[in-house]
């Protein structure tokens, strides 16, 4: 358990199971990409541990960008309002794009950065998420490829933070009921 702010949270996904469903996944991806001219697109800063774990078994080639965007301001509530903090470097026209994210929720940001995205002409877009919140998801918006189904519970660690602690945790924890 970890304690910080009157805040408990608790052990909710083990390293050893985030690792097994990332590497069952990147199968997936390998198989799909093999011959295509793919970009792997990561939405910062959550999502740099996913893809540091994605990478060590992709085999296809690919170009790798980075795109930062903000809702949540450090709490535990998204504010509503999007801002693009770092902007996508790479042309993506013509090219097959993979969104890495660490979390979709209600799927407000996903669906921002979906659009922006689509304007730039890309042949495809592709989603793969470590957690996705199905119960709050509402949008139509495909998730392609996810690791884990999780409730409506607030989580850190595995590059997710709460007041811009804990992504380092290896495992991730939800806020514990009170």
């Amino acid at each position: 358990m970890i304690s910080y702010k009157n805040k408990k949270f608790i052990k909710y996904i083990s390293n050893d199971q985030i690792k097994i469903k990332i590497l069952n996944i990147v199968k997936s991806l390998n198989k799909y990409y093999k011959s295509k001219d793919l970009v792997i697109l990561c939405v910062l800063n959550g999502s740099v541990i996913v893809l540091s774990e994605l990478l060590k078994s992709i085999k296809c080639d690919y170009k790798l960008d980075y795109i930062e965007l903000s809702s949540y301001k450090g709490g535990t509530k998204s504010s509503g309002s999007i801002e693009i903090i770092q902007d996508i470097k790479v042309n993506l026209e013509n090219k097959y794009v993979l969104i890495i994210e660490d979390i979709v929720d209600s799927g407000t940001t996903l669906n921002y950065l979906y659009k922006k995205i689509n304007k730039m002409r890309p042949k495809e877009i592709k989603i793969f998420t470590l957690l996705f919140k199905k119960c709050r998801y509402k949008f139509n918006i495909e998730i392609n490829w996810y690791a884990f189904i999780v409730e409506d519970l607030f989580v850190i660690g595995y590059g997710m933070d709460y007041n811009f602690k804990f992504r380092g945790l290896k495992d991730i924890y939800c806020l514990a009921e009170d």
